[in-house]
């Protein structure tokens, strides 16, 4: 890919109920409800492989107007909705997580615990590495098994942290102290594809490479004890919307990619715009059943009329979509 790399402009998510969902994106994190709506028809239909009649309430979230880290909610209008995740269930391939920056996890944790949200750990300052830098880190169970990672990075030495921090206070957060989703991670089978993938398609560039391993970064995750965790941090021309490859070295997690399809409720989708959407997937190199749905036009709630294509993400499977549309700048 010539020019600057994309960024996660959108995380899909399946919800078990769009009102309570939006309390959480909304009225906790503070994200502005961009559009609600329903989406239906057959365009709908085809996008999601549902049966005739289906549709789904639905509603786009982000910060302002920055092109990355918005969430589209989805509830599926469906008789029979599993969990793509499993509640417990802590380590797994797939879509992962939702990451927000803040300035105070320790007041955030406060709340989150008084709202009822289930914390796994205590905040955690670790370093990650010389060059990344140290971040104070806490995950929880959100709304629909959606995990929560919030990071509050600290500012100084000109590490890969301290570049975030200095974004964040040029950036701004939302009126309830929060940032879009800044990162999000893909554990992922085999990194490799992966990688080449992110680089090659949708041109990120490695902003943090690290193996982690350590006993307190294990209980942050609820890790096995020894567990070893290369974890990529691919980064495009913004800021924000990074993706962590995460790689799993020395322990087997459940594989719940087969789960996350609609009309399920979790972590369903990535959406990356890419500005030659035929040149992208000329250059993806997918396996024979890599492309789930050729380009085809669709009116996306909040973002309007796209060409889209659906693929299995290398390294996973995950789904992946690829929408021909402006490459998010900062």
């Amino acid at each position: 890919m010539s020019g600057p790399g994309t960024a996660l402009g959108v995380s899909i998510c399946g919800v078990e109920n769009l009102d309570g969902a939006l309390e959480y994106y909304g009225d906790l994190v503070g994200l502005d409800v961009l559009e609600d709506g329903t989406w239906a028809g057959k365009d709908f239909e085809d996008h999601w492989h549902l049966p005739g009649g289906s549709a789904a309430r639905a509603a786009l979230v982000g910060f302002g107007e920055s092109p990355v880290g918005r969430v589209l909610l989805l509830e599926f209008d469906a008789s029979h909705r599993v969990r793509v995740r499993p509640h417990k269930e802590r380590a797994f391939y797939g879509l992962f997580n939702l990451n927000f920056y803040c300035y105070d996890i320790p007041a955030a944790v406060v709340e989150l615990k008084a709202r009822g949200y289930e914390v796994w750990s205590d905040p955690l300052t670790y370093n990650v590495s010389a060059q990344a830098g140290q971040p104070t880190e806490v995950l929880y169970d959100g709304p629909d098994g959606i995990i929560i990672n919030l990071v509050q990075p600290a500012g100084g030495g000109g590490t890969a942290v301290a570049e975030m921090k200095a974004y964040l206070d040029s950036h701004g957060v939302t009126s309830r102290g929060f940032t879009e989703v800044a990162t999000s991670s893909h554990r992922v089978k085999d990194r490799d594809p992966a990688f080449a993938f992110h680089r090659e398609v949708l041109g990120q560039e490695i902003f943090i490479d690290a193996t982690l391993g350590s006993e307190s970064t294990n209980q942050l995750w609820t890790l096995p004890d020894e567990a070893r965790t290369r974890a990529t941090f691919m980064r495009g021309a913004h800021p924000f919307g990074k993706v962590v490859l995460s790689q799993p070295l020395n322990y087997r997690p459940p594989d719940f990619v087969p789960r996350a399809v609609a009309p399920n409720i979790g972590y369903l989708a990535m959406v990356f715009p890419v500005s030659d959407l035929a040149a992208a997937l000329d250059a993806a190199d997918l396996e024979p059943d890599g492309l789930v749905n050729p380009p085809t036009d669709l009116n996306v709630p909040g973002i309007g009329n796209r060409t889209v294509a659906v693929i299995r993400a290398p390294g996973s499977g995950a789904r992946y979509e690829l929408m021909e549309d402006d490459v998010p700048q900062p």
